[in-house]
């Protein structure tokens, strides 16, 4: 018979230590992050999570929290390039994802990201022979922003070797209609699901009103709790 199936939509076996800290990384002096460590754990794994653009990193705080109770190490950072005051640079918050992960030591890396956060996380797997992985929460690729070049995803997503992995929500301007399926695709070992339903916002934790008044979807078939 199967044996019993893990469910990880509950909260994981570890308890679970938050600690602020600051370290200089390229064009960011003093970038603040969260590393979320599981308690009882010897040399786990690490998640480096990055959040959308204009976004925080309180809105990924509680994927943060849900990944460490189950026995990873997470580092949440606050990404300096994705605001009025230091500008949009993807492949400078990649860099900065990539130089946090080498500068905590750690030997087996998984990069993840949400929507512009997730470009991010395509680009700091593709420099680093240590991930071992790379999530996409409905991940976007650059597409018509003024002063940014379109589609820079695609030059990275190419060189991503590690298993890859994307959940998408329905296609709308939030997403750039779903763009960032085209970086998966050019990755050799990928999977892709769309949640039906799902709206940008639900693939923060927890969203806020700003993300809901911008891209909540008014037709739903199912609740947020279900989706």
């Amino acid at each position: 018979e199967p044996g019993p199936i893990t469910d990880f939509l509950q909260t994981g076996p570890h308890s679970v230590i938050e600690e602020s800290r600051t370290t200089n990384v390229t064009n960011c002096p003093g970038m603040n992050y969260v590393v979320y460590t599981p308690a009882s754990t010897v040399n786990p794994p690490a998640v480096v999570i990055g959040h959308g653009f204009a976004r925080g990193a309180d809105t990924m705080s509680g994927w943060a929290e849900h990944l460490a109770s189950w026995g990873v190490e997470v580092l949440l950072p606050t990404l300096c390039h994705y605001n009025v005051f230091n500008g949009v640079d993807h492949e400078m918050n990649g860099q900065n994802m990539k130089e946090l992960a080498d500068m905590h030591g750690t030997t087996e890396v998984v990069y993840v990201g949400h929507s512009a956060g997730g470009l991010a996380a395509i680009i700091a797997a593709s420099q680093d022979e240590n991930a071992i992985g790379v999530l996409g929460l409905d991940a976007t690729d650059t597409q018509g922003a003024p002063g940014v070049p379109d589609y820079i995803g695609q030059g990275y997503a190419g060189s991503v070797t590690c298993p890859s992995f994307s959940v998408m929500g329905e296609p709308s301007s939030c997403n750039a209609d779903n763009n960032g399926l085209s970086l998966f695709r050019m990755m050799d070992d990928y999977q892709v699901i769309q949640v039906t339903s799902a709206d940008h916002c639900d693939f923060e934790n927890p969203t806020d009103f700003l993300c809901e008044v911008n891209c909540e979807s008014s037709t739903v078939e199912y609740s947020d709790e279900e989706i």
